[in-house]
């Protein structure tokens, strides 16, 4: 086997086999600006409520993720055949990282649904911070409402969606 060469002239690392590899379980760094990780893999979104989730079946669920540091991006899709029992507010659930412990520092998501039991013109995924689920809300058809939050009676039996979610692990 060929060995690898690391050259430096200065101004550029060069690496002679070009690629650069994490080990498994992430080598964690206290220096904010080191590149101590990088991971690519699999999720499994779910529907669900902020109060639990019981009975669901679906025709299919996929997610994928790449995590660079504590960047993630989490995108994926969940199709139900049963709604089954959502309790609470309803949430895009199973983010693969928890979501980093700041105040204030929530991402957002545009959600394309389809199959609501209720009317909506747009629907929003916002992570919410120290979980790994993203709350859903957003606009209701009537004329003159403002941003609101998805309840149980918004989603059907055969609701679909997708999204894609960029956010801080909180590792």
């Amino acid at each position: 086997a060929a060995e690898s060469t690391l050259t430096y002239d200065g101004t550029t690392l060069t690496l002679g086999s070009g690629q650069v590899a994490f080990p498994a379980t992430q080598n964690a760094s206290t220096g904010a600006n080191v590149l101590d990780d990088y991971e690519e893999g699999t999720w499994t979104p779910v529907i669900s409520g902020d109060g639990g989730v019981s009975g669901q079946t679906y025709d299919s669920q996929v997610g994928r993720y790449v995590k660079i540091g504590k960047l993630v991006i989490a995108y994926g899709s969940a199709n139900l055949s049963a709604k089954g029992t959502i309790t609470g507010n309803c949430i895009i659930d199973g983010l693969p990282f928890t979501v980093e412990n700041i105040a204030g520092a929530r991402s957002c998501s545009v959600v394309l649904f389809n199959a609501m039991a209720t009317s909506w013109t747009q629907i929003l995924g916002i992570t919410r911070v120290n979980t790994t689920f993203a709350d859903l809300a957003g606009m209701p058809t009537a004329a003159g409402m403002s941003q609101v939050t998805v309840l149980t009676a918004d989603i059907g039996n055969t609701t679909s969606m997708i999204f894609t979610f960029i956010y801080r692990a909180s590792a």
